[in-house]
């Protein structure tokens, strides 16, 4: 073979080679997406103190685990436990002067009933000597006497039911006072209780900075606590996501773990990316200008759910997904040798 005939053929194979890969990654960015930009995501909620004061004591070490209701750390309580004893007292004085505007109340009960019974006597007595008076067996004055005696007795049992209605009026003050010294009773307890700061779910705590003396404030992060529950994001390409959906199959290959393949499926797809999201804050819309013939690919995320018990590893490590989107055979079994090719590369780089 002439080195005519020889070069001729090696180019012959290199662009059948070119071509074949060229149709296999299209094929494979349709049919068999996957990407190395995936990570593990988990919630990571900050700890702090809902109310402020110094700190007394951390109960936990950075990286351990904690269980929900678990003591964090604690702050001096003497000031609120003071807070407590004085709501406690100012409830009990609020309490008496209850009971005081209720003996006050039964008191003018009783002395309005009594009025209105000197009323009604005195308005009947003025009614006889009224009837004697026509019959000439009493005076005119002896009537007048009477009927002042009724307006008198009237005027009294006003006087009493007025003040009946005014210490109604104390007792329902009396009333409020007892229920207000009873929040601010609750409010001082819950207060003292959130000195002691507990854990919310169960997770581990991370960058902890906190430290015996320390003053905290009220809502100030001190801590992290990193919950169990976690996922894996990954972000591909649009076109690459057309036959993805909720349950999609996948495989999750781990940076920290190369050699092992995770089974998984798609939890979800965002619905969006921040690019495509603008405010309202009274400008023109900004156009994108590039003079670039091939722009980059949109990628939105894809959050997938482990099938397994998940590894042991930090949130944030880096892994690459292959997805199974289309129940073909030969896809699958291509899919497949991607996912094990990659995880031993892995153990390359």
């Amino acid at each position: 073979m002439t080195p005519e005939q020889s070069f001729s053929r090696w180019v012959k194979i290199a662009l059948s080679a070119f071509f074949v890969l060229f149709g296999y990654f299209v094929i494979a960015d349709n049919y068999l997406p996957m990407t190395t930009e995936a990570r593990i995501q988990r919630y990571v909620i900050p700890v702090s103190s809902r109310v402020s004061g110094q700190v007394n004591q951390v109960h936990v070490l950075n990286n351990q685990e904690v269980e929900p209701g678990q003591v964090l750390f604690s702050l001096d309580d003497s000031d609120y436990a003071l807070a407590v004893k004085r709501s406690e007292l100012a409830l009990a004085q609020a309490k008496s002067e209850q009971q005081k505007a209720q003996s006050g109340l039964a008191e003018i009960k009783a002395e309005l009933h009594q009025t209105e019974l000197q009323a009604k006597e005195q308005g009947r007595e003025a009614a006889r000597i009224a009837r004697l008076f026509k019959l000439g067996h009493m005076s005119k004055q002896q009537l007048e006497q009477a009927n002042t005696k009724v307006s008198l007795a009237r005027e009294t049992s006003a006087v009493s039911r007025a003040r009946l209605q005014e210490v109604e009026q104390g007792q329902a003050v009396a009333s409020i006072m007892v229920q207000q010294a009873e929040v601010a009773l609750s409010q001082a307890r819950v207060d003292l209780d959130r000195t002691q700061v507990r854990a919310e779910t169960p997770g581990r705590i991370g960058n902890l900075q906190l430290r015996q003396g320390q003053h905290a404030t009220a809502g100030q992060p001190l801590m992290a606590l990193i919950s169990d529950q976690g996922w894996v994001s990954a972000d591909l390409r649009e076109k690459s996501l057309r036959h993805v959906k909720a349950g999609t199959p996948a495989d999750v290959i781990f940076d920290a773990l190369p050699g092992q393949v995770f089974k998984g499926h798609v939890l979800s797809i965002e619905s969006g990316v921040r690019e495509g999201q603008e405010s309202a804050d009274g400008l023109l819309a900004q156009t994108v200008s590039s003079d670039r013939w091939v722009r980059d690919a949109q990628r939105l995320r894809a959050n997938i759910e482990l099938d397994e018990a998940w590894p042991e590893l930090a949130t944030g490590a880096k892994a690459t997904v292959q997805l199974y989107p289309i129940d073909n055979p030969i896809f699958n079994v291509l899919a497949v040798m991607q996912a094990r090719v990659v995880s031993v590369l892995r153990y390359l780089y």
